[in-house]
């Protein structure tokens, strides 16, 4: 997801050919955005990437909408029955 917005960055800083953008060779749509729509939609890339990644190491941003205090998880148990400690 970094990759792509890096690389939408990187289309929104390319110079514009009039004559390619009126002969359009893949066909418009993607190619055809103006540059500050490729470098905005490239720095939300670039923020949802870096979410994804907060999230992977833990970074929990909706956690204190459902209430409930964080607790600490329930110590395991063997399947004695005894604790075991960490």
């Amino acid at each position: 997801m970094i990759g792509f917005g890096l690389y939408r960055i990187r289309m929104s800083l390319k110079k514009v050919d009039p004559e390619a953008a009126k002969k359009s060779v893949m066909g418009g749509g993607f190619y055809r955005m103006s540059p500050k729509a490729h470098l905005v939609i490239g720095l939300l890339y670039l923020a949802l990437g870096g979410a994804l990644i907060a999230t992977t190491f833990g970074w929990s941003p909706l956690s204190g909408l459902t209430g409930k205090p964080d607790e600490p998880p329930a110590p395991k148990k063997h399947s004695t029955g005894i604790e075991l400690s960490k």
